[in-house]
């Protein structure tokens, strides 16, 4: 391992792939790396499907202060896309090479297999880069064993922190990791001007609501989220505001036209102006998705609703004060997309009632501080 205190690299690629979710729960371990090293300069690269309608990691952060330019190399899993990937690898080996890059910071998912790890190491090798962080201590994630609960895990944030931590990155204590978006007046003009075109709100509490998600094994009914925040406005008087990409905006005017109040944000706020407008949230009410991720970004506490198709604990949103829902059931850990066998049977366990009183306690005074909640309403 190179002694990076004693060369200090001077042009740093960061690498981190995946979408909204993957690029804020990586965070923390960026800004270690920018303040470590705050002259050098640093370049994000990600990955890009035009064809889905994913985030860039540039549209979440230009303008945040983190990186001083952005890189990105296309995912194509058609048939043509296959035919020309080699094509187009040679084009970003090359790309990059004219970076003079002395130094990876590799934030590849922590489900990277060893085999993928060393495909990755050789591609950034013939890139000219010489000195890695990250590429080492990936850690060993819990197997399924048939008739029993799958392994918790730390967070894929604390996960990524330790790695780069091996290769001499000072990394910060769990509780203050650092999820800065260097949010600023743009943003702010940028809410002022959505809220221009709206009716008022008539002085009433947000909660935030994020019913979407690209994949259809991660979605609690849309019915749910529809009686549990009708009850809310009935009981609190509250003002809902629902938060997603644009594919979420029909989802969404069916909530709104049933509650007959609240805004639509999803599809019309960026993504900055998105983490804006949820801290005025008093909390958020979502799937697991990269909304959820923002607004723990943003120190929203969050009704967090789980499917069990990954490890318990990895993809939890950051922060405290939130209630998380996630049921045991024999087939966690299925990594399904789409779960048509038993149609979302670890989601539709999660009751109306459970996440009605989630929602109540998050309207109270003074919230609990509640880690963890599985199968019940209370906190385990």
């Amino acid at each position: 391992m190179t002694d990076l205190s004693l060369n200090p690299p001077q042009s740093i690629l960061v690498f981190r792939i995946g979408q909204l979710g993957d690029t804020i729960v990586a965070l923390p371990a960026m800004w270690a790396v920018r303040k470590q090293f705050p002259d050098a300069k640093l370049t994000l690269l990600s990955d890009r499907h035009p064809d889905k309608r994913y985030v860039l990691g540039a549209d979440l952060l230009r303008g945040a202060g983190l990186f001083d330019a952005f890189e990105s190399y296309v995912v194509d899993k058609s048939a043509r896309g296959k035919i020309t990937k080699p094509f187009q690898m040679l084009k970003l080996l090359w790309r990059l090479r004219r970076g003079n890059f002395d130094t990876l910071v590799y934030l590849a998912p922590s489900t990277r297999t060893s085999a993928q790890v060393e495909r990755d190491r050789s591609f950034f090798t013939k890139v000219g880069i010489r000195h890695f962080v990250g590429t080492r201590g990936f850690a060993e994630l819990p197997q399924k064993i048939p008739g029993q609960p799958l392994g918790a895990t730390p967070s894929e944030s604390d996960l990524i922190l330790l790695r780069v931590a091996a290769d001499g990155i000072a990394v910060p204590e769990v509780r203050k990791k650092y999820f800065d978006l260097g949010l600023g007046d743009a943003d702010e003009s940028e809410i002022a001007e959505w809220l221009k075109k709206l009716s008022p709100d008539g002085g009433r509490k947000w909660i935030g609501i994020g019913p979407g998600s690209k994949m259809a094994a991660k979605r609690w009914p849309e019915e749910r989220f529809r009686d549990v925040v009708a009850t809310l406005i009935e009981r609190f008087d509250v003002w809902p505001v629902t938060f997603g990409g644009a594919e979420d905006a029909v989802l969404g005017n069916r909530l709104h036209s049933a509650w007959k109040r609240g805004y639509n944000a999803a599809g019309k706020l960026s993504l900055r102006g998105s983490a804006l407008a949820l801290r005025h949230c008093v909390f958020l009410l979502t799937n697991d998705t990269g909304t959820m991720h923002l607004g723990a970004a943003a120190s929203v506490p969050c009704v967090a609703l789980f499917s069990a198709r990954e490890w318990p604990g990895m993809w939890f949103p950051s922060g405290e004060k939130h209630w998380i829902f996630r049921s045991k059931i024999e087939c966690e850990g299925c990594s399904l997309v789409e779960c048509i066998e038993r149609k979302n049977e670890c989601l539709q366990r999660i009751t109306t009632a459970q996440v009605l009183s989630a929602c109540q306690t998050m309207l109270a005074e003074n919230p609990l501080e509640i880690p963890f909640c599985a199968d019940t309403s209370r906190p385990t």
